[in-house]
């Protein structure tokens, strides 16, 4: 089985080819991130995502996102997760312009601790102009989880090479995934994944594989798996990188 723990749906684009591909590469399951820079877009790619969900239940898992300073955000997000089925929330602090210490977003996060929801932040480089690129910096995360020492907080787009793997260690409430940032490095850095296990201390159990893919860059799909089926790691460890740990932060009852 596969659980690809970070995927986009954008309005443009055939999402037919998009299950066509997870077809291709024998991913079970996705979940379809929101995005947006305003309450509008967000609200819209919200309502896109559990239009999907709906029509493939099987195949599809919803997050919500929120714009998390907004004054309504919590209940907002607790519609979402009771109304829509939604099962986690997605934060892309750079562009959507605020600080994940900002205590104005504390609501947000104690509804996710009362929800018993997972909070996929975006962290790393970011190319939108308009976007504040120091929002998305791990170590902010780090001040975060300590903060709320019971949220489930998961650092997207893990850096091996920088100080990601020592805040997730470090935090018992923190997960990463290894959308893109893997597979990248592993085209020159061929042991980056034994590497990765290795920063983390031989903690296999926090690790979610995720693709950034959408259905108009679904070849991320391949790219991605391609990196964790190459991986020098136990086939026990890949397991749970690819579904395992997933299932187990969505609170899935799989095989």
């Amino acid at each position: 089985m596969i659980i690809d723990f970070h995927t986009h749906a954008p309005q443009k684009g055939d999402f037919k080819v998009f299950l066509q591909d997870m077809d291709a590469n024998k991913i079970d399951l996705s979940v379809l991130c929101p995005l947006g820079t305003t309450v509008t877009e967000i609200s819209e790619s919200n309502d896109y995502i559990y239009e999907l969900t709906k029509q493939h239940p099987d195949r599809c898992i919803g997050f919500a996102s929120v714009m998390p300073r907004e004054p309504d955000a919590a209940k907002t997000l607790e519609h979402y997760i009771k109304d829509y089925g939604f099962k986690g929330l997605k934060l892309h602090p750079p562009i959507q312009n605020f600080s994940p210490i900002d205590p104005l977003i504390g609501p947000v996060i104690e509804k996710c601790i009362e929800l018993d929801i997972p909070i996929l932040f975006h962290t790393g480089p970011i190319y939108s102009q308009n976007s504040i690129t120091s929002f998305g910096s791990p170590f902010l995360l780090d001040e975060l989880s300590i903060r709320y020492p019971k949220a489930k907080i998961v650092l997207a787009h893990v850096d091996p090479l920088a100080g990601d793997p020592a805040i997730v260690y470090k935090n018992p409430n923190m997960f990463c995934d290894i959308t893109l940032r893997v597979a990248y490095l592993a085209q020159v850095i061929p042991n980056i994944g034994s590497f990765l296990l290795h920063q983390l201390r031989g903690d296999d159990n926090r690790i979610l594989f995720g693709t950034d893919a959408n259905p108009n860059r679904s070849w991320r799909f391949k790219y991605n798996l391609d990196a964790v089926y190459n991986m020098d790691i136990p086939e026990e460890s890949k397991q749970k990188i690819l579904y395992k740990n997933a299932a187990k932060l969505l609170k899935l009852d799989v095989a």
